[in-house]
């Protein structure tokens, strides 16, 4: 069988440097404030690691009141260079939706700001042509350019379906859930998400956006990365089927074998979450809390069982 990409890319959990979540820790000590107390605001913020170099990067967030409670995060990159060693002309957006702040919610706005971290990081090593291994490049990254450019309305739900299958979002997507059921709530957009990618229509009377968009994805991969063990994988990819139905059906397999893993997953963590009710959210970047052993130990638990059984998405 085809794959999207072999070389373990996605994973954010494995082969990411711990400069990621240090930036992380510090962002957040310079915006915790203004988001506790529910204000929007923006900052610029240079970041000087030994591998991630960044120079006034921007840092939007904007908050509304909602009863959704939802963070959206986004990375622009457009026009993004490399300059005296450091990453300039980039920013990140996080649209926050919220009734009101608690730990749980802080926890998730923290994973939302490292998601785009990950991608920052991961765009810095690219265009450096480091001896970093893109083993997460997303094609995440890619997928907003073609939203200004598809021509079709099937288009632009081919790329919905391709975003929502990239591994990585279903893991995070997981992680949600998990931090939801260990809290005794339900997490309604994992199953909005399954539904979705379950019921992937297959048409082939797009041809020009289909072939646009796969054509795009491939070669700007291979644009950005020469690395020659992860071309060969590219050139072996789902994005070298030259048919369009060929294409959408071998797109079709590996999101239903996609789905039954996340399946899976969910049985253990229903499983799991039935096995110890005594494993709660208490998540250790979350608010400062004082915490006795057994709630540090709940939090060791809680980040292990995600670590050793939730990173793992089929990546062929």
């Amino acid at each position: 069988m085809k794959y999207i990409i072999r070389y373990e890319n996605f994973n954010e959990s494995k082969g990411i440097s711990d400069s990621c979540e240090n930036v992380l820790y510090k962002i957040w000590n310079l915006i915790e404030g203004d988001i506790l107390n529910l204000k929007s605001n923006s900052i610029l913020y240079d970041i000087n690691e030994v591998d991630f170099n960044v120079k006034e990067l921007k840092v939007e967030f904007n908050i509304s009141k909602s009863n959704e409670r939802r963070c959206y995060g986004e990375t622009n990159l457009n026009g993004a260079t490399i300059s005296n060693n450091s990453l300039i002309g980039s920013f990140i957006n996080l649209d926050i939706k919220i009734d009101e702040i608690d730990d749980k919610f802080i926890y998730y706005i923290k994973s939302v700001l490292l998601h785009e971290l990950l991608h920052l990081f991961q765009h810095y090593n690219i265009l450096k042509d480091s001896k970093f291994r893109p083993q997460s490049f997303s094609i995440g990254s890619i997928i907003p350019q073609l939203r200004k450019v598809v021509k079709t309305e099937y288009g632009e739900y081919l790329l919905d379906i391709l975003y929502h299958s990239l591994p990585h979002e279903l893991s995070a997507q997981l992680h949600q859930y998990y931090l939801y059921k260990v809290n005794g709530e339900d997490y309604d957009k994992l199953t909005q998400i399954i539904n979705f990618l379950k019921n992937f229509n297959i048409h082939n009377n797009h041809n020009d956006d289909i072939s646009f968009i796969r054509n795009h994805i491939k070669n700007s991969i291979k644009f950005y990365v020469k690395n020659k063990k992860y071309l060969s994988d590219i050139n072996k990819s789902l994005w070298s089927i030259d048919d369009d139905l060929l294409f959408l059906k071998e797109l079709k397999s590996i999101i239903d074998d996609r789905l039954k893993w996340i399946n899976k997953k969910i049985k253990l963590i229903d499983s799991k979450i039935n096995e110890s009710k005594t494993i709660r959210y208490d998540e250790w970047v979350s608010l400062p809390t004082n915490w006795d052993d057994h709630d540090y130990h709940d939090s060791i638990k809680y980040q292990k069982f995600i670590i050793d059984n939730l990173n793992d998405c089929p990546k062929y």
